[in-house]
């Protein structure tokens, strides 16, 4: 099965994908700011992540680099209000994001998207 991890600070976003994506199949765990997502990686390696750029305690691009470094086969789905960010630019030219999703979007797209990278699943 494969294995998402959410990281977003907003409760509300975390369980509306969490109850999508467990009802598309998916096993899905969730983090609330970039620390708690790196201690989760640490745990176990995701077969995909899906993250918020804006947090308290680690934003996105730093869990972003880490995750480049330590775990450069783990796909990575930016969800962001800011798609003209300079960083983000950077981040899709260098191939250290797979997909950026701008908000607000479509529930079917991201389980589209989802649905067409081709991960590996977590045993």
């Amino acid at each position: 099965m494969k294995k998402v991890l959410i990281v977003d600070d907003n409760a509300g976003i975390r369980r509306l994908f969490a109850e999508v994506l467990i009802g598309e199949g998916y096993s899905v765990d969730t983090a609330s700011d970039g620390l708690q997502a790196l201690e989760k990686i640490r745990e176990y390696v995701p077969s995909v992540v899906l993250l918020d750029l804006k947090m308290p305690v680690m934003g996105g691009m730093e869990v972003l680099n880490e995750i480049s470094h330590s775990y450069p086969d783990v796909p990575v789905i930016l969800i962001t209000s800011y798609t003209n960010q300079k960083d983000v630019k950077l981040s899709l030219e260098s191939g250290i994001v797979k997909h950026c999703i701008s908000k607000p979007f479509s529930l079917s797209d991201l389980i589209e998207l989802l649905n067409s990278l081709n991960v590996t699943a977590v045993l």
